[in-house]
Formats: structure tokens, C-alpha cells, sequence
């Protein structure tokens, strides 16, 4: 391992140090809950009725049921390695590829998709909305065939250049919700990086 590597792992794991010994999966949370770190900034959802699903040393997760049977709600921040870019569009095209791996056929099958390069935080990033089909979503019911709905931002870190995050916002039941937007924009926008 090159000691480049070392520095991005170690780097990697101080991001949620503070939130995996206070926090552990299934612990509620409030809205607007801050988890600081150097490298980002993570907030809950705004909103009641979140736990804590998985907290890692490159993520959190949140999730919450919804109204329906099989309904579920999930928002996440991850940090990863990314590999340099020269252009907008190779930048779109490695995010096009890691949500293609993240979400492989024949499980996940794409209905639409939307990817749009932005810099409106003064960074490079990636604004995606996508809708799967997800033929073989786990529910308390056995796997169900259910609609799945991301929206989500990639960016590249701008004071280390050598990290990509994502923050992303689900839904996931028999039909789409029409008001995920509002919801999954309040999350995404809150995620910040600390002044250094």
C-alpha cells in the first residue's frame, strides 16, 4: 500500500470517528442532527422518525418507514476514493459508472435517469435523479418487486482533491412519491464541507 493510500484511508476514517463511538445502528435521531467531522459536515433528515441504519469510517446512513406496507425512506453520505478528471463530462461518466455498479442489473432496472454536471457550490459536482424498478427488494414480507427513487449529488471534495462524496436520498414502495424532491433537497443541501 502507497503511502498515499495510507493518508486516504486514515483521512477516510477520521470522517465519521466522532459518529461510529456515540452512534450505532438503529439509535433515532433528530432532525437536523449534526455529525461534524474535518471533512464534511452530515445532518439527519429533516424531519421525525429517522434511525441510524449503518455508520461506517467513510459514511452514515439514516432510514425510516413510511405509510405503506413495504414503504421505506433512506439518506445517505458516503466519501470515496476519485480518481482525477479533465473534463465535465468524464466527471458525469464516472458517477454514471458507480451508480451503475452500486445498483446492477437484473435487480435494479433503470426507468429514468437524469445527470447533470453543476458547480452551484463552487466545486465540481454531479446532480442525479433516477428511478428504478427493484425486482428483488428485501422487505419484512420477502423479496417484493418495488419502485425505487434517488436523488442524489457527487462531488468532488474541494479542498481534497483526491475524495469524491455522495449524498443521497431514497424512496423505495408500491408507487413513487410525487414529494421526494422537497425532502431529498433539504438533505443534500445542508451536507457541507467545514471551513478550513
Amino acid at each position: 500500500m502507497t503511502i498515499a493510500n495510507k493518508i486516504l484511508l486514515l483521512t477516510i476514517g477520521c470522517l465519521i470517528a466522532s459518529v461510529g463511538h456515540a452512534q450505532s445502528s438503529g439509535q433515532a435521531v433528530t432532525p437536523k442532527q449534526l455529525f461534524p467531522s474535518s471533512i464534511l459536515n452530515v445532518y439527519s433528515p429533516d424531519s421525525e422518525g429517522w434511525v441510524i441504519t449503518g455508520a461506517a469510517s467513510n459514511g452514515i446512513a439514516f432510514g425510516k418507514g413510511g405509510a405503506n406496507s413495504n414503504e421505506t425512506y433512506g439518506a445517505q453520505v458516503v466519501i470515496f476514493e476519485m480518481s482525477p478528471t479533465t473534463s465535465n463530462e468524464e466527471l458525469v461518466s464516472i458517477v454514471k459508472k458507480r451508480i451503475a455498479a452500486m445498483n446492477p442489473p437484473p435487480r435494479f432496472r433503470e426507468t429514468s435517469s437524469n445527470y447533470q454536471y453543476t458547480e452551484n457550490r463552487g466545486y465540481p459536482c454531479v446532480n442525479v435523479h433516477i428511478d428504478f424498478d427493484d425486482t428483488a427488494a428485501v422487505t419484512s414480507n420477502g423479496k417484493k418487486q418495488l419502485k425505487l427513487q434517488v436523488i442524489s449529488l457527487y462531488c468532488r471534495h474541494p479542498a481534497q482533491q483526491q475524495l469524491g462524496f455522495f449524498a443521497a436520498y431514497s424512496h423505495r414502495g408500491k408507487t413513487t412519491d410525487d414529494q421526494i424532491e422537497t425532502a431529498a433537497r433539504s438533505f443534500i443541501e445542508a451536507i457541507d464541507v467545514p471551513r478550513m
